[in-house]
């Protein structure tokens, strides 16, 4: 995952918004993900705004006379300059502002990660099938790990798919995003003259072999070799890093190919879109639907460093809110939870 400062100097502007309150793309407040940090740590912080204190954030770099690396600085403001997003700013407990490049202000102290809210949904929902009975006892969620993060008991299936984390017969795998900021699928890439240029590397691809030859179906490693020849010479940001390049895809099934490298069941999505099987077959019975909507290809370069710009992360991931067509069963909502256990033989 990108650092803060990473995605904030990624960050565009939006042709509706001079300030991150009122972003408004894709039904959402926000574009990119710059602009969703430059909302969530430098929004919440404006004046007027609940967490507006004195000397909230800190500073990567001097910014004046005044203000100096590593020191705590106030919010007063945000603007876009030539593209960027940027902070109006002074030292604690001053009245005198400067305007400065949010890439070089630390994450504030206490702020909550957007990595950290999808495992809150994760444990949450994962803390409601249990109440419901449908979770052996002795299992925790995945979180970050390659585990499940919600196995399902199914008193009406006897059956257990190859690879599965679990070992117990009658457990379905099931998955859970918060939303569809989250990642759908994701490979890292790497450039080796050797071996033709861009490629997927033999243990990646032995990981996830359904996700990797989506992303050559789709064209993602020819256009890099296209594009992208010599690294060294690729457009980047102001923290080093390559720019970031998304391309929209016209369905979701490099997601369902990603599933299915993770023996996935059951995906539940968050933000009101409902429960989904993975592929043709719905193993649970109940009628659940296959992912529909449309996608958004990331290729990012992730680190920094000498050998860093050979390598890119290919993220999938529904094309914001409206990517992803809303399922008829939502088991976020108790009557439909209730329903599912029915069809599993639960009483």
């Amino acid at each position: 995952m990108l650092s803060f400062r990473g995605f904030l100097v990624e960050g565009k502007l939006n042709a509706k918004a001079g300030n991150p309150e009122t972003f408004d793309i894709h039904g959402k407040k926000y574009e990119t993900e710059g602009d969703r940090h430059a909302q969530k740590y430098i929004g919440k912080y404006l004046p007027g705004k609940p967490d507006h204190a004195e000397g909230t954030h800190t500073t990567t770099d001097d910014l004046s006379s005044e203000i100096k690396k590593g020191d705590s600085v106030t919010i007063h403001g945000h603007e876009i300059v030539n593209g960027k997003h940027h902070a109006i700013v002074s030292a604690a407990n001053s009245s005198n502002k400067v305007s400065v490049p949010i890439a070089k202000l630390n994450k504030p102290s206490g702020a909550t990660s957007v990595e950290n809210e999808g495992h809150k949904y994760e444990k949450a929902t994962f803390d409601r099938f249990k109440a419901h009975g449908l979770v052996p006892e002795g299992f925790n969620p995945a979180g970050s790990t390659a585990g499940t993060d919600v196995p399902i008991i199914n008193k009406r299936k006897k059956t257990q798919h190859q690879g599965r984390i679990v070992a117990e017969k009658g457990l379905l795998s099931g998955e859970v995003k918060k939303d569809t900021t989250a990642a759908f699928g994701q490979i890292t890439v790497r450039h080796d003259p050797a071996k033709g240029g861009w490629h997927i590397p033999d243990s990646a691809r032995a990981k996830r072999p359904e996700y990797a030859a989506a992303v050559e179906k789709a064209g993602l490693i020819d256009h890099l070799n296209k594009t992208v020849a010599d690294p060294s010479k690729a457009t980047t940001t102001e923290s080093g890093r390559a720019k970031t390049e998304r391309i929209p895809h016209p369905d979701l099934s490099p997601a369902e190919s990603y599933l299915k490298d993770h023996h996935v069941d059951v995906l539940h999505v968050g933000g009101g879109h409902g429960t989904y099987r993975v592929g043709e077959n719905d193993t649970t019975g109940h009628g659940l639907p296959r992912l529909t909507g449309k996608g958004l290809w990331s290729i990012r370069q992730k680190q920094t460093g000498a050998n860093a710009g050979s390598s890119r992360t290919i993220m999938f991931q529904p094309h914001g809110k409206s990517g992803l067509v809303n399922s008829h069963v939502n088991l976020d909502t108790d009557e439909h939870m209730e329903d599912f256990k029915k069809t599993l033989g639960h009483k």
